[in-house]
């Protein structure tokens, strides 16, 4: 048994277990082995596996209760969830957002807990081969499948830092799975068919013109198309756009917050603050929507102030002014 310091200035415990209580502990290999980021917290877990031990060579029975039984749907809902949604469960310094805690839960109700929901955490980790089996599978037909390897993961990390498990020992079996679906469409599109040639988007642009002056295609939308497209952004980025982010006088706008899924400002992907200069014929455009909307919202009663959103518009349940929508 030893403990040792390691280069990052943690400890490494390393205990052997007798070939004959193995199972009963829930260790395959010869040695128990985890890091601990104390001396003292490394000493603990030393008696206590040693206690242990020694129970299991007298006979007695110890409290692996928690440890073998429950299952991985209720360890999910009971213990996993409500740390996640805190923050715990990642090395973060910010708890993730509701639109975040509404994709996880979406994740494992369609795609995790259909896979391992019926099977105990410590089957699971110790049968790497049904994991191996089951998520090669959800690899094959998922193409985000980088966000389930993450978060089972998370599970039996968490698993291990409540000592349900003693070590997550399918970790590296995870990160062996490739992302089978996404890698086969990456390599089914051809570099050409991603990119529009100079002619297409002529023509592109040519329709969308004529549609506006057949008043097929509103003003808004007309702006909303030219103004992402100039900028490259995202369309979340677009809509979130006031007018005091528009510096008309001086062919700028100044980037630096989207809409959520919600409708709810947040920061650009990557905190990103960018202010780009525009061409006199967006400026112009521009112009000519900032007057109609002017016209447009104090019809309603509303006055149009630098904090208003360039882009809204009025939602199915008849609201005025709504931002929109992200999907």
């Amino acid at each position: 048994m030893t403990v040792t310091k390691t280069n990052s200035n943690t400890y490494n415990l390393k205990v052997y277990i007798p070939k004959e209580i193995r199972p009963k502990m829930g260790i395959k290999g010869n040695h128990f082995v985890k890091r601990y980021k104390t001396r003292k917290e490394a000493k603990e877990a030393e008696l206590e596996i040693l206690t242990k031990i020694h129970q299991l060579e007298n006979g007695e029975d110890i409290l692996l209760s928690k440890t073998n039984d429950i299952l991985f749907s209720e360890f999910f809902n009971n213990i996993w969830w409500d740390s996640y949604k805190a923050g715990q469960t990642t090395s973060t310094t910010k708890p993730p957002t509701q639109v975040t805690i509404d994709n996880t839960k979406t994740v494992f109700r369609k795609h995790i807990l259909p896979m391992f929901g019926n099977y105990s955490i410590n089957f699971l980790n110790q049968n790497k081969q049904v994991v191996l089996n089951l998520m090669t599978a959800k690899a094959e037909e998922y193409a985000n499948f980088k966000v389930i390897r993450s978060y089972v993961n998370s599970i039996f990390d968490w698993a291990e830092e409540l000592e349900y498990i003693e070590s997550n020992r399918l970790s590296k079996t995870i990160k062996r799975i490739k992302a089978t679906k996404k890698l086969k469409l990456q390599d089914s599109k051809n570099e050409e068919d991603l990119y529009l040639s100079s002619e297409e988007l002529q023509d592109w642009f040519d329709v969308f013109r004529e549609d506006l002056e057949n008043d097929k295609l509103s003003l808004k939308d007309y702006v909303l198309f030219f103004t992402t497209f100039i900028l490259s952004d995202r369309k979340s980025e677009s809509y979130a756009l006031h007018w005091k982010n528009i510096d008309l006088a001086n062919a700028q706008i100044d980037l630096r917050h989207a809409l959520d899924k919600y409708k709810n400002v947040k920061s650009t992907k990557g905190n990103k603050k960018t202010i780009f200069s525009i061409p006199s014929y967006l400026v112009s455009l521009l112009s000519e929507w900032k007057k109609q909307q002017k016209y447009e919202l104090a019809k309603f009663g509303i006055m149009q102030t630098s904090d208003q959103l360039v882009f809204t518009y009025i939602d199915t349940k008849g609201n005025v002014n709504s931002p929109l929508h992200v999907d």
